[in-house]
């Protein structure tokens, strides 16, 4: 999971500053925002299934899963008010989880690969 929330810090991070040279400071700042949205949500989500699966606190888990909507909504709420936001570019801020997954299941590709000394395992 810190593999997935690193590299959707970076791709955050650089999506951010492509998108100032590229396009409008608000864009880049929406794209921020969508990016840091879904990086704060996948967080809580895997502190949430840590507390239930680790821990077996079931009910702070899921009380935990379930406030995390209340804090994104309002999040979302209140940037949707503002003058500067533009929903395309934090639609594609939100979308850029796509990038971190593919890079999270070629690392671990390669990573069972290595294991396996370059043979599928068996099924």
């Amino acid at each position: 999971m810190k593999r997935v929330l690193i590299s959707q810090a970076l791709i955050a991070a650089l999506g951010y500053v492509a998108l100032l040279f590229f396009a409008a400071p608000n864009h880049a700042n929406s794209y921020l925002w969508g990016s840091l949205t879904i990086l704060l949500s996948f967080s809580m989500m895997g502190l949430g299934y840590g507390l239930i699966f680790r821990k077996k606190l079931v009910a702070l888990g899921i009380s935990l899963i379930v406030f995390k909507y209340a804090i994104l909504g309002i999040i979302i709420f209140t940037l949707v008010k503002l003058d500067w936001f533009s929903s395309i570019w934090f639609a594609m801020g939100v979308a850029s989880f796509i990038l971190s997954a593919i890079y999270y299941a070629i690392s671990e590709a390669l990573r069972e690969e290595r294991e396996n000394g370059g043979r599928t395992p068996p099924v």
